[in-house]
């Protein structure tokens, strides 16, 4: 601190400013080999172990090109012409590469072990979702499905979400990842996950409220305006509107409080929604798009409601 004459100092100021370095740095390693005195048989020094076999890749490096790619959304491209910048020549094709050698080689580890943790939970999610590939063996443009199971919201402090990617949509895939699952999925009512319900005693197979109430809104818009209140959509909306208000109310209780109120208040309501749904069955014929979402989510909910709470 600069001192100044003839001045007392009162009070001190303390600021900052971060300054970011990004930097590339070479890690050198000179391994001898070695020969002996007396006989002249040749000795090799260990060589450092390295992250990838055969590859110059550090952990740190690898870091900053997953997390530009999977956290950031950062094409390889991009990635290769950022690193260049920095003097730093590396292929999009040797990034992809090393991407999918740590997968294999240390992230499978990873994912195995949560997989088994997914298996502890009592209530799980699944879903699949469209994806385009260009290169898998098939034309460009390809459609596969992207599988994900995960543990929901009733767990917040131990999340997890495992992705599984597969060629189709076929049965097949969810029933080799549960098939040691004992509990209840949550699913949009594909009616894949209602196969298997039926083939096991031992799961059980929820629909998603989000899933049921969005095909009675986008049927809401379709009414009138002036009649939207006496249409039926509006009804149902509005006695799925009470049952998210019950629920909301249990935020934070106790696990055993929460499924007693839901039996004692919820079930009802839910009870005599299906009731109005199934009292309106044959009318909702003559309406192909209330037929449609009728149907929908006669899927969604395997035509039945239980009142659930993750075991403990």
């Amino acid at each position: 601190m600069r001192s100044l004459p003839n001045l007392i100092c009162r009070n001190l100021w303390v600021g900052g400013k971060y300054n970011l370095l990004p930097d590339i740095e070479v890690d050198e390693h000179h391994v001898g080999v070695y020969a002996s005195r007396s006989d002249g048989h040749m000795v090799n020094v260990a060589h450092p172990k390295s992250l990838l076999h055969g590859s110059p890749v550090s952990a740190s490096l690898a870091a900053a090109i997953m997390n530009g790619k999977y956290v950031n959304a950062v094409p390889l491209y991009r990635l290769e012409q950022e690193l260049l910048r920095y003097g730093l020549a590396i292929t999009r094709q040797n990034m992809a590469n090393w991407m999918i050698r740590l997968g294999e080689e240390y992230l499978s580890v990873l994912y195995d072990h949560l997989y088994a943790l997914l298996y502890g939970y009592h209530v799980i999610q699944a879903d699949e979702t469209p994806v385009l590939v260009n290169r898998d063996g098939r034309g460009a443009g390809s459609q596969s499905y992207m599988w994900v199971y995960r543990s929901g919201h009733m767990y917040p402090e131990k999340q997890i979400i495992l992705y599984e990617y597969q060629r189709t949509r076929n049965a097949a895939h969810p029933r080799e990842f549960l098939k040691d699952y004992s509990g209840i999925c949550v699913t949009d009512g594909y009616q894949v996950y209602h196969t298997l319900e039926k083939e096991r005693e031992d799961l059980t197979i929820a629909g998603c409220w989000v899933h049921a109430r969005r095909r009675f809104d986008e049927a809401l818009t379709l009414v009138p305006k002036e009649g939207q209140k006496e249409s039926a959509s509006y009804l149902i909306l509005k006695q799925i509107q009470e049952i998210y208000r019950k629920e909301g109310q249990l935020k934070g209780r106790p696990s055993e409080e929460r499924l007693a109120r839901r039996q004692a208040t919820i079930k009802q309501l839910v009870d005599a929604l299906f009731a109005y749904l199934k009292q309106h069955e044959n009318e909702v014929g003559a309406d192909k798009c209330l037929c449609r979402i009728w149907w929908t989510n006669r899927d969604i909910f395997g035509g039945q409601y239980e009142a659930h709470e993750p075991a403990k």
